[in-house]
């Protein structure tokens, strides 16, 4: 829990956004419609690395041991055949596992509607660390509670301006003592932040060793120790600049 939580009635600007979330939020019959159209396109793709593999095979095996066993070849059609199932199975399991990765925000959406209630989280800070992904040098900072928690933001302006070749450390995002969040209380969306206070030393980034699917959620907190953040998410080694 934040250090501090004050409710208040919800604004009309922060009940439009609700309201056009809401109504943007696929139905049931969307997602399914969304699903069905990543496994077709999947399993496309899937087939097509099949095929050129199949071809690169057959060569192989023809320029080694003499053996056909290309389109031409006896059980050609079982290989095709095998070769089908496999990419649609894998097509499936795939599509599946993404879908239940989704969150259906129309149900807490709709309550947070209904209570007409924000909530003001308030927290302070005394420490902070910032880690560095590779691929565009988005920025992901963790934040020392007083009481000893770790708090995570992501900055998604550093991560634009590396995505547009610039210098993801000139971002003017900087992390401060004190830190309210505006969130509805339902969804969890997220409506407001800002930093007050003094700022915070941060240092130099450390890139991730790790991959997202490992990376914390932001927006809340982590429950990973300040101390172990490196060991966890970290190559050890700060880089230079």
């Amino acid at each position: 829990m934040p250090q501090r939580i004050v409710k208040r009635p919800m604004t009309e600007k922060e009940r439009d956004y609700l309201s056009r979330r809401l109504k943007g939020s696929p139905s049931t019959a969307g997602r399914w419609k969304r699903g069905v159209e990543n496994a077709v396109i999947m399993w496309a793709l899937t087939m097509l690395v099949f095929v050129f593999g199949w071809k690169g095979v057959a060569w192989v095996a023809r320029r080694t041991v003499q053996a056909d066993i290309g389109w031409r070849s006896p059980g050609a059609i079982w290989v095709v055949i095998a070769g089908v199932v496999a990419c649609a199975a894998y097509s499936v399991f795939s599509t599946v596992r993404w879908m239940k990765k989704w969150r259906d925000m129309r149900r807490a959406l709709r309550a947070d509607l209904e209570s007409e209630e924000i909530a003001e989280e308030h927290y302070e800070f005394i420490g902070a660390k910032r880690f560095q992904e590779p691929e565009h040098g988005g920025l992901m900072y963790f934040l020392r509670t007083v009481d000893n928690k770790v708090f995570v933001l992501f900055d998604y302006e550093s991560q634009g301006l590396g995505a547009e070749g610039q210098d993801p450390l000139a971002s003017e995002f900087r992390p401060r003592e004190k830190f309210d969040l505006v969130r509805a209380p339902h969804s969890g969306i997220v409506l407001a932040q800002s930093f007050s206070g003094a700022p915070l030393e941060i240092g130099a980034p450390i890139e991730f060793s790790v991959g997202p699917s490992k990376w914390p959620e932001w927006d809340c907190y982590c429950d990973i120790r300040w101390d172990e953040l490196e060991n966890r998410f970290g190559e050890n080694r700060r880089k230079s600049g």
